[in-house]
């Protein structure tokens, strides 16, 4: 009996130890988070070791570095060459029918003022060659001040920055301008028949070289003042609209150019060309249409829906400007 029971256990430990091998092997214990407290009832334990979350790098996010250098020109400039060229001939065209095709008045409907003949006691050169330099003086100013719109257009625009589309924009601009102011003038001087201030010396004097000189009785305004401020206003214009950065002759050339333009409404009067009225009134009507006109430009263009018309009107009664449109 002894030796049954003992291969009886034999067998029975074997089988344990061969059932132990074959079961799988032991889960290592995972940390489990502190008991809830009695507030806590009812939520699952959670694990204090979380698995790992793969992170994707992204590419760094750069802003773009804006540029430092402005534009150039700041805006567009709302002209059309083709179109305000030819709104220019058609100015250009007028000026010439006025200048050539209307007789200058016979003779004269007012003379001068109190104010006038003060102004002329004091600024009036005595000498005959003297007042001749100084009508010659002015008339080199106008000229260059009205040519310097043009030069400034082609130099800056068109060969400094390299746009001749600007450059050839402004052209049309400041031709329509000063053809605008010249023909308002010698509309008005046709009209008004003031007579000009040396007319009176001739009456006692006749051999004055002055006396030889046509248009004796169309003194106001003066001409010469209307073109200068007018060229001024395109002056001022450009450098505003084309300079960026307001420096050395790009700041200067606008006084420099109303010093010049005061320069030659003094010589008109110093050379007894012109009362000083007439000066004043040249100067309000050249630098007024010197600046309206690019500023109508540009506000028309900000507001398509407004348009505008400007054509010459000339009969045997008349002369001047009708504007049309819509505003």
């Amino acid at each position: 009996m002894r030796r049954v029971a003992l291969v009886l256990l034999l067998v029975a430990r074997s089988a344990v130890a061969s059932s132990q091998d074959e079961s799988p092997a032991p889960v290592p214990d995972v940390p489990r988070a502190a008991p809830a407290t009695p507030g806590d009832a009812g939520q699952p334990d959670v694990p204090l070791v979380t698995p790992a979350v793969p992170v994707t790098a992204t590419p760094l996010q750069t802003s773009p570095v804006s540029s430092t250098t402005p534009t150039w020109p700041r805006q567009d400039l709302p002209v059309s060459p083709l179109w305000d060229g030819v709104a220019a001939g058609a100015l250009g065209a007028a000026v010439l029918v006025v200048q050539f095709g209307v007789p200058n008045p016979s003779e004269a409907k007012w003379s001068s003022t109190g104010f006038d003949d003060w102004v002329r006691g004091w600024l009036k050169i005595s000498s005959e060659s003297g007042r001749n330099t100084a009508a010659i003086t002015s008339d080199v100013f106008v000229y260059t001040l009205a040519a310097a719109p043009f030069v400034n257009a082609f130099f800056v625009a068109g060969w400094e920055h390299e746009r001749m589309d600007v450059a050839w924009k402004l052209a049309a601009l400041d031709a329509q301008t000063l053809l605008t102011v010249t023909l308002v003038t010698i509309s008005l001087q046709k009209l008004t028949a003031r007579e000009r201030p040396f007319v009176k010396d001739c009456q006692t004097n006749p051999s004055l070289s002055e006396c030889s000189i046509g248009a004796k009785y169309a003194s106001f305004p003066s001409a010469h003042t209307s073109v200068a401020f007018a060229a001024v206003a395109l002056e001022c214009f450009h450098h505003g609209f084309l300079d960026t950065s307001h420096t050395g002759w790009g700041a200067a050339v606008c006084p420099v150019t109303i010093v010049v333009a005061t320069g030659t409404a003094l010589l008109r009067v110093a050379a007894d060309r012109h009362w000083a009225t007439d000066v004043i009134a040249g100067a309000v009507l050249g630098g007024t249409l010197g600046y309206a006109i690019p500023a109508l430009h540009i506000a028309f263009a900000e507001n398509k829906d407004k348009t505008a018309i400007i054509t010459p009107a000339v009969s045997s009664s008349y002369l001047g400007l009708s504007i049309a449109g819509r505003f």
